[in-house]
């Protein structure tokens, strides 16, 4: 469970950066989500990443790839229970280093996932990114590549629906829309080999979020 230090703890760096940049600058990467002042907001942000960690297990001293960084938010949890931990995206490298060093984190942070040829990840954690990129099945691929024996993938992505793009409209979120929602990515898994273990919907009668997991194919 993440806990309201570990909010914290989160959410005073990301006020910080947020203070000194432009408007829209994080939006996509989520920073003002989880600072946001709509406290229902911020919270439903927040428990994203906590059933993303529940439907990922044990990770008790794995290696994990955080694909679409960003602001690093998983990275406390994964450095507490010993995870050798590294992060992936092409935008935000620099942020997601500043973050680890306000934070006392280590964790390689990479800008493409080439950098990671030849490394065997036991989770594979790509939230609320796969809506981001235009060759969702090369990514895909490339996943399946990068699990180890037995490894994980864990997914979270927007429904798309209309309350969801009115939600975000309220919010004031600047910046480009995204080119799918999260039962596009669902499909592409399937249709890229990968076995569904488990979905969670956030949250019924009104769906905003999909968090699922997933093996690899022949895994």
């Amino acid at each position: 469970m993440i806990d309201a230090a570990y909010r914290a703890a989160y959410e005073r760096v990301f006020g910080e950066l947020l203070a000194g940049a432009a408007p829209g600058s994080f939006d996509e990467m989520a920073l003002p989500s989880y600072t946001h002042s709509n406290r229902a907001m911020a919270w439903l942000f927040w428990k994203r990443l906590d059933v993303a960690f529940e439907l990922a297990g044990d990770l008790a001293g794995k290696s994990v790839l955080d694909f679409g960084c960003g602001g690093a938010v998983s990275f406390r949890r994964l450095s507490a229970q010993g995870c050798r931990i590294t992060g992936c995206d092409r935008d935000a490298q620099a942020l997601a280093r500043e973050v680890c060093r306000r934070l006392g984190l280590r964790a390689e942070v990479v800008a493409d996932l080439d950098e990671l040829a030849g490394h065997g990840f036991d989770l594979i954690l790509a939230l609320d990114v796969l809506e981001h990129v235009d060759e969702l099945a090369g990514y895909l691929r490339r996943f399946a590549g990068l699990l180890a024996p037995g490894g994980r993938l864990v997914v979270s992505g927007p429904t798309e629906n209309l309350l969801y793009r009115l939600g975000r409209r309220l919010a004031g979120f600047s910046g480009h829309y995204h080119v799918r929602n999260i039962y596009d990515i669902e499909q592409g898994l399937r249709g890229a080999g990968f076995e569904n273990l488990a979905v969670r919907t956030l949250y019924h009668p009104f769906p905003l979020f999909r968090v699922s997991s997933w093996r690899g194919a022949g895994q």
